[in-house]
């Protein structure tokens, strides 16, 4: 939601205000009626399919995965009539709320026990998938805003990493469309994919959530392919994503730097960068939330009670943030993305998929 300044007005002029928030809210209303039909759908649909062998043995669909695939298909088909847009804008804030909320379900020790391991293992991935990126997008000629949007987007996570970058690469609407696109996409299939790979090669919710965690890119995406395998999947994909996130302003920083060096060696334009307010800008305040809770649970201030509403609450906040993220996906971005660099996104993003389960594999 934009946010609005605040201007003082003399006594009395209330009235406006009220009929501004009312207004917001009558606008916003046929979108929040949309998403929380398409939720609702996918909350009541998937166990109807988990009757027949093929959802239950090979392709289980859980209501998360079912919410973001519902509203793809009515975005893509039917279309999403403008009087619905503005109830869509609260999917990020649906989803972090979620993240937070997630908190009351993990202890101090079990926080750290999981993710220890998780960020050493994001480091790697993180870093090393964006600095082969950028070297790939040099060898191929790309220009350097879309090659540090692709290698933001590719490693971080995702839409947000490809929008903190921009600015720093000067990169052009189309240079976001396009690293966006690859990224959402490769997620769609990655919800489909997953899930069966986990069940064929029997990987604990531990190794799945970190295969989930590292291969997947879109956080999003990444939660509702982890709790679409199981609760304990999805709250160990939930840390590794958490982790991701706070790598956020240093990645984007590393790469700010190699875009400007790139340019600066070729001639052309650099942007200055200020190194502090980057990081400070871009730190994902919503992660203090989520430890905030965690030491109130870890302090026992939470009944069972609690943490079961919590944990109610937490599932309708994704599922509600997951409709919506449907209802926005288009896919015909794929089109104005063109192959070459779809191609090697996708190349790219499933090497390291496959990287990230053999190590889960392998180490843990």
């Amino acid at each position: 939601m934009s946010e609005q300044a605040l201007v003082e007005k003399p006594l009395g002029s209330g009235t406006i205000e009220g009929k501004s928030l009312i207004r917001e809210i009558a606008d916003s209303a046929p979108g929040a009626i949309l998403v929380i039909g398409v939720a609702v759908a996918a909350y009541f649909t998937a166990p109807f399919l988990r009757q027949y062998p093929l959802f239950k043995t090979y392709l289980e669909l859980k209501d998360f995965i079912l919410a973001i695939l519902f509203g793809i298909m009515i975005k893509n088909t039917v279309g999403v009539p403008k009087i619905f847009e503005p109830g869509l804008r609260f999917s990020t804030i649906l989803t972090k709320t979620g993240i937070v909320i997630m908190g009351a379900k993990y202890s101090m020790a079990g926080l750290v026990k999981v993710g220890g391991p998780a960020l050493l293992y994001i480091a790697i991935f993180l870093f090393g998938t964006a600095i082969i990126m950028m070297q790939i997008g040099k060898r191929l000629k790309m220009p350097t805003p879309l090659a540090a949007c692709l290698a933001s987007g590719l490693s971080v996570c995702g839409v947000s990493a490809t929008i903190a970058i921009a600015p720093a690469v000067k990169a052009k609407n189309q240079d976001m469309a396009y690293s966006i696109a690859v990224v959402l996409m490769f997620g769609l299939l990655a919800l489909l994919v997953f899930p069966p790979i986990g069940k064929l090669l029997h990987l604990t919710d531990a190794q799945y959530g970190a295969f989930a965690g590292v291969g997947i890119v879109n956080s999003a995406q990444v939660l509702a392919a982890g709790f679409g395998y199981s609760e304990g999947a999805g709250l160990v994909a939930g840390i590794y994503n958490i982790g991701r996130v706070l790598f956020l302003p240093f990645v984007v920083l590393m790469l700010a730097i190699m875009a400007a060096s790139r340019e600066a060696a070729s001639g052309g334009d650099v942007v200055k960068i200020n190194k502090y307010k980057l990081i400070v800008d871009k730190f994902p305040i919503f992660v203090l939330g989520f430890l905030f809770i965690v030491c109130l649970n870890t302090m026992g201030l939470f009944t069972k009670t609690e943490i079961h509403q919590a944990k109610v609450f937490m599932n309708w906040a994704f599922l509600l943030g997951f409709a919506s993220i449907g209802l926005t996906t288009r896919l015909s971005d794929l089109k104005a993305a063109g192959w070459s660099g779809f191609l090697m996104g996708f190349i790219v993003a499933s090497a390291k998929a496959a990287l990230a389960l053999a190590v889960v594999m392998i180490l843990m």
